[in-house]
């Protein structure tokens, strides 16, 4: 199992260098598409996840399609007040199982604990949550604070990078990085 995830406090030194594409791992999913589920009971965190995947599904480079709690790839949910304090600064946090460097599942979870002491807006919970999706889809961090993948991120939505990251990823073979 492997943890990602997107911190809210933490400095950052030095200059970052702007990507022409935002970095990826060796895990990705065998094709550019994953089912999903949303188990978090919030109507409000719901409302988030669905936007993040109508987000990503607009840009055309991978398809979230909606499953079921007991066989979807990718389980949406939200912490509880416990497993929020254990995240210690994460907002969200994605946690995947892979063999032979293909997805076999994945949790992308939020910590509304946090983004409420926060005072995370809608519109940056939506970015944390499109971050999230970043990561299920096999993308790393990107240096630059003008990509959804930048660790400290929670104003910026998908760009051009993201999305040129997300494409070669699913060009390129499992196993090999950007």
């Amino acid at each position: 199992m492997l943890t990602l995830g997107i911190f809210c406090s933490q400095a950052v030194t030095g200059t970052a260098a702007a990507a022409s594409m935002t970095p990826f791992g060796p895990q990705r999913f065998a094709h550019a598409h994953a089912t999903y589920a949303i188990t978090t009971k919030s109507t409000y965190y719901r409302q988030i996840w669905q936007k993040a995947i109508r987000a990503w599904n607009a840009t055309g480079v991978f398809k979230f399609k909606l499953g079921h709690a007991q066989s979807a790839q990718i389980d949406l949910s939200t912490d509880t007040a416990k497993q929020a304090a254990a995240m210690g600064d994460d907002v969200g946090m994605t946690n995947y199982w892979a063999r032979h460097n293909e997805f076999i599942a994945e949790v992308c979870s939020l910590n509304p604990s946090l983004m409420k002491e926060y005072d995370y807006s809608r519109s940056d919970a939506t970015h944390v949550a499109e971050h999230e999706l970043g990561h299920a889809m096999g993308l790393n961090h990107n240096p630059s604070k003008h990509s959804v993948m930048y660790y400290r991120n929670r104003s910026e939505g998908i760009q051009k990078v993201d999305i040129a990251g997300v494409k070669q990823r699913y060009t390129t073979p499992a196993g090999e990085t950007s």
